[in-house]
C-alpha cells in the first residue's frame, strides 16, 4: 500500500511538472506574440509618421524650389540690366578709362564709329569695342598715308631731301596698314571666340599691332629731319593720333581679363553688390535664405530616410 501511494504521488508530481512546463511555454509564446504584435504596431506607426514627414518635406520642397528658381531668374535679369553690354556708351567709357591715358579721345574714336552704324546697336561686347578701335586706328593711318602722298606730290613746296624722308615714312605707314589689315583678317567671321579666348590669335594681334606702332613711331621720329613746316606738323600730329589709337587697341587685348570682369561680373561679386543695394537687397537675401533652407530640408530628408 505504501509502495502504491508513493508511485501515485510520483506520477502526480510528474504530471504537475509537465503541465506547468507546458503552461509556462504556452504563456511565454503568448507573451512573445503580444510583444511581436506591439513591435509591429510600433514599427508600422513609426513608418507612417516617417512617411507623413517625408510627404510634408517634399510638399515644402516644391514651393521652395520654385522660389529659388524665381529668385535666380530675377537676379539674372537684374544683373543683365546693369551689365555694360546693354549700355554701349557706359561700356566704351569704362574700357577707355581702364586702358587709355586719354580716355576722352579714346571714347570719341570708338563711340563715333559705333553710333554711326546703321542700324545702331543697343548692345556691345569687348570684342566689338576692340574691332572698333582697330578700325579707328586703320582710318587714322590711312589719313597719315593720304597726307604723306599729298605732300610728296607737292614737290614745289618741299625740298628733295624732305621728299626722301616722306617716301621712307610712306613705306613705314604702308607696312603698318598691312599689319592692321592682317589683324582684321585674322578675326574671321567669329571674332568673339578668338578675342575672348586666350589663344595664338590674341598673341598674334598684339604682335602685329606692336609692329605697326613701331613703324609709325619711326616715321614720327624721322619727320624731325624735315624743316618745320605745316606739312611736317600735320603729318606728325596724325601719326601721333594713329599711334594712340593703336595703343588703345593693344591695351584692350592686354587688359581683356579686367574688361571681361567689367562686362560679366562673377556671381559672388554680383550678389555682394546687389545685397547692399536698396532695390535688389531683398531679392538677394531672400534667395540666400531659400537656398539655405532648401539645403537644410534636403539634409533632414536624407537623415529621416
Amino acid at each position: 500500500f505504501d509502495l502504491g501511494n508513493k508511485n501515485n504521488l510520483g506520477l502526480h508530481s510528474y504530471n504537475f511538472q509537465f503541465s506547468f512546463k507546458k503552461y509556462s511555454k504556452k504563456l511565454l509564446n503568448q507573451m512573445s506574440n503580444k510583444e511581436k504584435v506591439l513591435q509591429d504596431e510600433k514599427s508600422s506607426s513609426r513608418s507612417k509618421r516617417k512617411l507623413s514627414l517625408i510627404i510634408c518635406l517634399l510638399a515644402l520642397f516644391i514651393p521652395i524650389i520654385v522660389a529659388v528658381i524665381s529668385a535666380s531668374i530675377i537676379l539674372k535679369q537684374q544683373t543683365e540690366s546693369n551689365s555694360l553690354s546693354f549700355s554701349p556708351r557706359n561700356a566704351i567709357t569704362s574700357v577707355c578709362d581702364l586702358i587709355s591715358g586719354d580716355p576722352d579721345s579714346c571714347f570719341d574714336s570708338i563711340a563715333t564709329l559705333h553710333f554711326a552704324q546703321i542700324p545702331s546697336r543697343d548692345k556691345i561686347n569687348p570684342s566689338q569695342i576692340f574691332i572698333l578701335s582697330l578700325y579707328a586706328s586703320r582710318i587714322e593711318l590711312e589719313n597719315v598715308a593720304t597726307s604723306i602722298e599729298k605732300a610728296i606730290s607737292e614737290v614745289d613746296v618741299i625740298n628733295p631731301e624732305s621728299v626722301g624722308v616722306l617716301r621712307n615714312c610712306q613705306g613705314m605707314i604702308e607696312f603698318s596698314l598691312k599689319k592692321l589689315h592682317e589683324s582684321e583678317m585674322s578675326l574671321g567671321i567669329d571674332p568673339d571666340e578668338k578675342i575672348l579666348a586666350i589663344n595664338k590669335v590674341v598673341w598674334d594681334l598684339q604682335l602685329w599691332i606692336g609692329e605697326a606702332m613701331g613703324q609709325v613711331q619711326r616715321c614720327y621720329d624721322l619727320l624731325e629731319k624735315i624743316p618745320s613746316t605745316t606739312v611736317r606738323v600735320e603729318i606728325r600730329r596724325k601719326s601721333y593720333e594713329a599711334q594712340q589709337k593703336m595703343k588703345n587697341s593693344r591695351g584692350i587685348l592686354e587688359n581683356m581679363d579686367e574688361i571681361l570682369d567689367l562686362f560679366y561680373p562673377r556671381i559672388g561679386t554680383a550678389l555682394v553688390s546687389f545685397a547692399w543695394e536698396y532695390n535688389y537687397g531683398l531679392t538677394v537675401w531672400l534667395f540666400c535664405f531659400e537656398y539655405l533652407l532648401l539645403i537644410f530640408l534636403f539634409c533632414l530628408l536624407l537623415r529621416i530616410y
